[in-house]
């Protein structure tokens, strides 16, 4: 059977539940400026890092403020919420220490920027407990691009093929794609039609274990 030798892990929808605090900021943002988001636009920003969404945002909505003022009020709204209402996805903590137990390398790999990922890391220190963190500009490319995955296995010193990410947007699940690795796709963010060209989709942790992500890897490979 083939042997996991990491796991990677999207965060924004996979470890911390942020989707629906992302909408109510984002919301609360845009009213300042008169523009209430369609229901339909909202799947276009799933899985943007920071800069693709204000550009795309800014761009749609005809925004004319200065840019990083936006971006800065935007983080703002972010952090209230996070104040509020940060928590961890149920079962993530089981499923990491058993993935430690077994001595599996674990990777945080994000399209946040830094400032928001030490915001997040100052309350739930994920330094403490994965081998690697990539956020949002380590890498020249950000997802789509494979580059953010292959980077957090090089560190690692992990090979592709002995890897599986885990990812719920769609820019994410092409990035760990296109890095080789296998990939799993988790419910929540974006329409299952889009989910599917993920390698296995679950709804939640209690349908992983490492027999399970062993015997996929090995049919895999």
């Amino acid at each position: 059977m083939k042997k996991i030798q990491a796991v990677c892990f999207d965060m924004d929808g996979v470890i911390i539940d942020t989707e629906p605090l992302y909408e109510i900021a984002e919301t609360k943002l845009f009213k300042e400026y008169g523009v209430e988001i369609p229901k339909e636009d909202w799947v276009l920003f799933k899985g943007c890092n920071e800069k693709r969404f204000y550009d795309l945002s800014m761009e749609r909505y005809e925004i004319k403020e200065n840019k990083k003022k936006f971006i800065e009020k935007g983080r703002e709204y972010i952090k209230n919420q996070f104040d509020q209402n940060l928590k961890v996805i149920d079962g993530f903590i089981d499923f990491h220490r058993s993935l430690k137990k077994n001595k599996i390398k674990t990777a945080l790999v994000t399209a946040s920027p830094k400032e928001m990922f030490d915001y997040v890391n100052s309350k739930l220190r994920f330094d403490k407990i994965f081998n690697e963190i990539v956020y949002g500009g380590m890498t020249i490319e950000n997802k789509p691009n494979p580059a953010p995955y292959l980077y957090a296995m090089k560190q690692m010193k992990v090979s592709f093929r002995n890897s599986v990410i885990i990812e719920d947007s769609l820019h994410g699940i092409k990035s760990g794609l296109n890095s080789g690795a296998y990939v799993i796709g988790f419910r929540g963010s974006i329409p299952e039609e889009q989910l599917h060209i993920a390698n296995y989709v679950v709804s939640n942790y209690s349908e992983l274990s490492i027999q399970i992500l062993e015997n996929k890897l090995a049919l895999f490979n």
